[in-house]
């Protein structure tokens, strides 16, 4: 199992030449194993996970939406000023809040003190990026950076006829309205626990769906109504676990612990955790946690939102889909079998 402590992690000084977009970074994901901008397509991870502590008077960078990419803010301390959009608002040690690809967005520090925010970001293959302050765009394959002089389809591939107009390929239809960031902005304590509990009460914990209450839909994918990673507050009693142990065929799982310690089993080890550790289970590692004796264990679960996953339980010999939502132990049979 791949582990990091978070107060043992270095802080990565950001800063543009002048200084007005000033950061400090702990690059958690890049701490685990991902690679910065990288996903699953070339040996990365699905989402990837940083703490930025932002000084007095800062931002983190400037105005920019993305075309492809989401963003996820947890305040953990101080208050931030974020535009989003046409909008201005602040924002509060606890919050969480939540861009979508499209919206405009910028985070800053109106002081007096430091701003620490959790940021949480998938990693898709294809992203771009405007700056309305500065009326510029940004590709990540290539990396560069470029205002638009806008030509025809085909200039440059023939000689245009006299006054014929540029020519244009029909354009995708337009972006489904935001909800408004105020509808996208939540703080934890205002949303109640769920709890829940195996029928004889072998397993058992109390959590708060976030992305849920983000607007995200439950298990679905992106362009259905999804997010592309899905976060997670969690609570157990001393001694419980939530869930049995099980791997996925395509998920990815990623647990902050925010307070008390635990025992986290993956494969055919057991470790202790504790409060600021953070760790990772790829696809089909198996993997449980469960809350020490004598300690409650809250926390974060980040996990991405695969439109495919299935589930292997080694304790008991059985599987599980998704869609449609059935478990069962296989009883093998031929290819052909039932076909001819």
């Amino acid at each position: 199992m791949n582990r990091v402590h978070l107060p043992d992690l270095p802080w990565e000084e950001q800063h543009s030449p002048a200084r007005k977009f000033h950061s400090f970074c702990k690059n958690i994901s890049l701490a685990l194993g991902g690679i910065r901008n990288g996903g699953p397509w070339c040996g990365g991870h699905p989402f990837d996970l940083q703490l930025r502590r932002i000084p007095a008077g800062a931002a983190v960078c400037p105005f920019h939406s993305h075309l492809a990419q989401w963003e996820l803010f947890l305040v953990q301390s101080g208050t931030g000023r974020v535009r989003a959009g046409a909008e201005t608002h602040e924002v509060k040690t606890g919050e969480v809040f939540v861009h979508p690809p499209g919206e405009s967005h910028q985070l800053t520090n109106p002081g007096p003190g430091d701003l620490e925010v959790l940021i949480v970001a998938d990693n898709p293959e294809l992203d771009g990026f405007h700056y309305p302050d500065s009326n510029k765009w940004g590709l990540r394959p290539i990396g560069k950076y470029f205002r638009l002089d806008e030509v025809g389809y085909f200039d440059g591939e023939e000689t245009p006829l006299p006054d014929a107009p540029p020519y244009r390929p029909a354009g995708s239809p337009p972006a489904a309205t935001l909800t408004p960031f105020s509808g996208r902005k939540i703080h934890p304590d205002t949303l109640p626990w769920d709890e829940w509990t195996s029928p004889k009460e072998k397993f058992r914990g109390a959590g708060k769906e976030l992305s849920i209450a983000l607007g995200a839909k439950r298990n679905t994918p992106t362009g259905l109504g999804g997010h592309p990673f899905d976060l997670e507050l969690d609570r157990f009693a001393p001694g419980e676990a939530g869930c049995p142990f099980h791997s996925h065929a395509a998920q990815w799982e990623l647990y902050l612990i925010l307070s008390g310690r635990g025992h986290a089993r993956a494969g055919g080890e057991t470790h202790a955790v504790a409060a600021g550790d953070v760790f990772i289970h790829p696809p089909g590692e198996a993997h449980q946690i469960r809350a020490a004796i004598d300690s409650e264990l809250t926390f974060l679960l980040i996990a991405d939102n695969p439109p495919v996953d299935y589930w292997h339980y080694p304790d008991s010999n059985k599987w599980g889909l998704r869609a449609p939502r059935k478990f069962f132990r296989p009883a093998e049979v031929d290819y052909w079998d039932g076909e001819e």
